[in-house]
C-alpha cells in the first residue's frame, strides 16, 4: 500500500459534463480515492465546449470535492478556453502530486506555474488530438501550428511525466510535437468491469424504445463532424436493407438535422436518442448487432471496450488508438477512415454471418476484461509513488 497522497487532477470539464477525458478523470478521481488518497478536482464551469455552453453543476461528484472556476473564450479561429481562477486554486490547495488532462488547455499552465513556484511533481495526460483532426478553417491550424512549436512542446516538456492513453498517441507527440520520448508512459484507458460482470440485459432497451427494429447496428458517441456519421449512413444505405435499423446514441454537437436529412434522402432509418442514461446505454450495446465507430480520429476508443464487453463485435477505423481499443479479426473489422464501400462490407459482413458474429462478441469479452479500471488506478499510483521517491 502506498502512502496516502494528496492529489490534485485539473481538466477543462468534469462530468455531469459529457466528453471521454472526462469519463478518464472521473474513473482516476474515484479510483484514488477508493484507494484512500485524497483527491480534489479543479475545473471549468464548462459543460460542453463547442457550443460553448456553462452551467450551475455540483461542487462534488461521489464523494470528490470539484472547485468550477468561470471560463471565458476567445473565440472564433483563436477559440481558446481561458479560467484564470485555476491558478489561484493550483497555488493555495495542499497537493504532493498535480495531475492535468487534455492538451492545449489552461488548466496544463496553471500546473505548470505550480509545479515551477512549488517544485510539486507533475503528471498530464494530454488525450492528444493531432491538428489535422481539429475543427476550424486555414487560420485555426496556422495558430495550432504556431501553438505547438512555441507553448505546446515547451508545457509537455516541464511535465514530470506525461502518460498517453495508447502507443499510437505517444508516437503522435513524439513525431508531430518534437517531445523525447523517454519521459511517456503508456497507460490504456479503461472499463468500470463491476458494471459489465454481467452482460446487460437488452430488455431495458427493447423495453425504451420498441419502434427500433430487433436487428439494428449502433453508434454511441457525440454526434461532430470528425466521428464519420455520414459514412456510417452512406454504408447502410449500399447494403440497402430494411432487415437493419441505425442507432445514433450520443449527445448532438450540431449535426443531427443534417443527419436526419442525409438518412432521409439514402433510405435509411436511422434513430437519433441523444444522450441516455447508463443502464439504457449499456443495454443498446448488448442489442445491437454491431457497434461501428467510423471517426477520422480517436486517441483510443473506450466504447469499443464496453461494446465487447457487451458480448457484441465492433468495427472501427484504422486511425489513432482504435487499433489498440480492440483485437482485430478477433473481436472486430478495422476499415480505412472515410471509405463507405468497404465499411458497408464490414458491417453487412457480421450482419450476415451470425457465427462470426457470435464468435467476435465471446471474444471481445474476454479482451475487454483485461481493461478494468482497477487494474490501470494501480499503475497509476505506482507511477506517482516512484514520483515522490
Amino acid at each position: 500500500m502506498s502512502n496516502i497522497m494528496n492529489i490534485l487532477q485539473g481538466c477543462v470539464r468534469y462530468p455531469p459534463a459529457p466528453g471521454g477525458a472526462e469519463t478518464v478523470v472521473k474513473a482516476y478521481s474515484e479510483g484514488l480515492a477508493g484507494k484512500g488518497h485524497n483527491v480534489e478536482v479543479i475545473t471549468t464551469d464548462l459543460y460542453t465546449e463547442t457550443p460553448f455552453v456553462k452551467k450551475e453543476m455540483p461542487s462534488e461528484v461521489s464523494g470528490i470535492p470539484v472547485s468550477r472556476h468561470s471560463a471565458f473564450t476567445i473565440s472564433g479561429e483563436a477559440h481558446y478556453v481561458l479560467a484564470p481562477g485555476m491558478i489561484k486554486s493550483f497555488l493555495s490547495k495542499k497537493a504532493d502530486i498535480i495531475h492535468t488532462h487534455s492538451y492545449g488547455y489552461f488548466q496544463n499552465h496553471a500546473g505548470w506555474i505550480r509545479e515551477k513556484l512549488q517544485s510539486t511533481p507533475w503528471v498530464i495526460t494530454p488525450h492528444f488530438h493531432p491538428s489535422w483532426s481539429m475543427w476550424g478553417g486555414a487560420k485555426r491550424r496556422t495558430l495550432r501550428d504556431f501553438y505547438d512549436s512555441k507553448i505546446g512542446r515547451s508545457t509537455m516538456e516541464a511535465a514530470d511525466l506525461i502518460t498517453c492513453v495508447s502507443n499510437h498517441e505517444k508516437e503522435v507527440l513524439v513525431k508531430e510535437i518534437g517531445l523525447n520520448d523517454d519521459n511517456i508512459k503508456i497507460i490504456y484507458n479503461g472499463i468500470y468491469w463491476d458494471d459489465w460482470k454481467e452482460i446487460p440485459s437488452k430488455k431495458v432497451f427493447r423495453d425504451k424504445f420498441p419502434q427500433i427494429s430487433d436487428r439494428f447496428v449502433i453508434f454511441a458517441g457525440r454526434l461532430a463532424t470528425n466521428k464519420g456519421l455520414t459514412n456510417l449512413i452512406e454504408a447502410i444505405s449500399i447494403g440497402d436493407s430494411d432487415e437493419f435499423d441505425l442507432v445514433i446514441m450520443g449527445a448532438d454537437m450540431g449535426l443531427g438535422k443534417e443527419l436526419d436529412a442525409l438518412s432521409l434522402s439514402q433510405n435509411v432509418k436511422m434513430h437519433r436518442l441523444g444522450h441516455v442514461d447508463d443502464n439504457v446505454y449499456r443495454s443498446a450495446l448488448a442489442a445491437a448487432e454491431v457497434l461501428v465507430l467510423p471517426s477520422e480520429y480517436e486517441a483510443f476508443g473506450i466504447v469499443l471496450l464496453e461494446a465487447a464487453a457487451a458480448n457484441t463485435p465492433v468495427i472501427g477505423t484504422r486511425v489513432g488508438g482504435i487499433p489498440e481499443a480492440m483485437s482485430e479479426n478477433n473481436n472486430g473489422l478495422i476499415v480505412e477512415y472515410d471509405n463507405s464501400n468497404e465499411l458497408s462490407k464490414a458491417i453487412f459482413s457480421i450482419l450476415e454471418d451470425s457465427k462470426m458474429s457470435k464468435e467476435m462478441g465471446d471474444f471481445g469479452r474476454k479482451f475487454s476484461s483485461n481493461f478494468s479500471w482497477e487494474n490501470i488506478i494501480d499503475i497509476l499510483e505506482k507511477e506517482y509513488d516512484s514520483l515522490l521517491a
